[in-house]
């Protein structure tokens, strides 16, 4: 168990410069981070997992998504979170870091662990950790007045498609991209276009599967499910059998 926490809080000092302090912003005088004369309450989580990640755009799904400062703790697995306002809608931001907590069980709810992911803007004013659960993918636009989604969607040669035995996955690293995919009704084409990530901690099940051609190679897509989770993910990132979670 301590050589769990160790390694644990060793990832956390790699992901985060500090190993013990606040997450803040270069510039807290954003109208979104309006300050407040009442203290702040502090909530201590169990840290699970800290990892960077490869930069990805990101964008409020819809509200104001609370956004947290954070306090790790060198010599144990712990994660202090404070509110220090909300995220706004109509902008992108950047996330870089990703976290997961275990969030204790209460009188109402059940513990749960929640994926936390550390964003800034471009310009680096505002920043701080928010439940990626409140994101979605990909840039904010705005079009003709209304808040549209810049969605990517490639076509490729189709090389076969088939139905296979319904079969389980799990992913181990980064959360995979999703896609819908378009086929053509009179040629071997698909499009496929994203609409987001896998969210992590799931058992997904595979009953399709697809070959492309992929910068003069053939790669591989299944179709998952889980719940109102549908789409297709790329092979390669997916890892046979059900999800287990560590104890």
């Amino acid at each position: 168990m301590m050589k769990k926490v160790a390694m644990i809080a060793a990832a956390a000092a790699m992901v985060l410069p500090l190993g013990l302090g606040a997450i803040t912003p270069a510039n807290d005088s954003v109208t979104a981070f309006a300050a407040t004369k009442t203290a702040t309450k502090k909530v201590t989580h169990t840290l699970i997992r800290a990892t960077t990640i490869k930069k990805a755009a990101y964008h409020v799904k819809s509200g104001k998504p609370a956004l947290y400062r954070a306090a790790f703790a060198a010599d144990r697995a712990k994660v202090t979170m404070s509110k220090k306002g909300t995220l706004a809608g109509g902008k992108t931001y950047y996330a870089t870091k990703k976290i997961v907590v275990k969030i204790k069980a209460t009188k109402t709810t059940k513990a749960k662990n929640v994926t936390y992911a550390y964003v800034k803007t471009a310009n680096g004013k505002t920043a701080g950790w928010v439940a990626l659960s409140k994101l979605t993918a990909g840039k904010f636009m705005a079009a003709d007045g209304k808040v549209a989604n810049k969605v990517a969607a490639k076509t490729y040669t189709l090389v076969s498609a088939k139905t296979i035995k319904k079969s389980a996955f799990h992913f181990k690293a980064n959360q995979p991209a999703i896609y819908t995919g378009e086929f053509a009704a009179d040629r071997a084409k698909v499009t496929l276009i994203k609409k987001g990530v896998l969210p992590e901690s799931k058992t997904f099940y595979a009953t399709k599967t697809i070959t492309i051609k992929k910068a003069k190679k053939n790669v591989k897509y299944d179709y998952v499910t889980c719940g109102k989770t549908k789409g297709w993910v790329l092979a390669s990132q997916l890892t046979a059998g059900k999800f287990m979670a560590a104890d």
